[in-house]
């Protein structure tokens, strides 16, 4: 008697996207982690992903995760790595917080606090220029030239959090909803007041994807469309990996949906022939 291995298919999807060209996708659980990374980032030329987490008392600890290997390191020498930003040009890693705004890289494993006093950072977001938003104000800057200098286009709002898309248009959320800004433009324009938003990013591509507790949404057009993709409990951050997958964090794990094609996964079955 032989042993030959066929191939089945079995229907399994974790999550239904509203995505037709991705429909079915798997919860890849990457770490389990018991306090919350609300803020993730991934340097897409290593498909590294680094995250904060409180590590007890109030204080943000920077985490290192190899997403091939999953191996997971502390990086030590960063005082509450409240806000991470990654700049996908260069490699570096942005880290910010109570203590100012921390550069690293990885490729050197150098990190070095920039020449910046008084500064409490609550978000960034690295593109050609160090955006940040200051805390307690929540109010939006860049640093350039070793020069911090307010964002003209959100001069005068409040801001918690902001990303740039692909087009150099404006996105940000605060207690009141969804805003965006066309590029040249100083106007703000409410795009979505409900549900409430609590994170946002761009992928790959440069669009723009916003997170509430209960989903992740894609801005499909400015001034236009804000689309549910994805029904989720209890998000609190996002970013996305080499690919183009989302990674998203809520209090207990950070986990990776991973899509499959036609909505099968294909697994060895084993026939026993005479």
């Amino acid at each position: 008697m032989g042993v030959v291995e066929a191939t089945t298919r079995r229907k399994y999807c974790d999550i239904i996207s509203n995505d037709p060209g991705k429909h079915c996708y798997l919860k890849e659980t990457l770490t389990k982690i018991p306090h919350s990374p609300n803020q993730l980032s991934v340097d897409r030329s290593t498909n590294t992903l680094y995250f904060s987490f409180d590590f007890g008392h109030g204080e943000y600890v920077p985490a290192i995760l190899e997403l091939d290997t999953k191996s997971i390191n502390i990086l030590k020498g960063v005082k509450d790595a409240f806000a991470i930003s990654t700049d996908n040009s260069t490699g570096d890693v942005y880290f910010g917080g109570s203590h100012g705004i921390y550069k690293y890289n990885a490729k050197q494993k150098s990190l070095q606090r920039l020449n910046v006093s008084n500064l409490d950072i609550w978000w960034l977001f690295v593109k050609k220029h160090i955006y940040f938003i200051k805390f307690p104000s929540l109010n939006a800057y860049y640093y350039e030239d070793k020069v911090i200098k307010p964002l003209p286009e959100l001069r005068d709002s409040i801001v918690h959090q902001f990303v740039i898309d692909k087009d150099e248009n404006i996105f940000y959320i605060n207690g009141t909803g969804l805003f965006g800004i066309k590029h040249g433009y100083h106007t703000s324009i409410l795009l979505k007041d409900q549900p409430r938003f609590v994170g946002m990013m761009t992928d790959n591509n440069g669009h723009v994807h916003v997170c509430s507790e209960d989903g992740i949404y894609v801005v499909t057009k400015l001034i236009q469309k804000v689309k549910k993709v994805f029904h989720l409990q209890g998000i609190l951050g996002f970013t996305f990996d080499q690919s183009n997958n989302i990674i998203y964090s809520n209090s207990q794990e950070i986990v990776r949906l991973v899509p499959v094609e036609d909505g099968f996964i294909r697994e060895p079955e084993v026939e026993y022939v005479e």
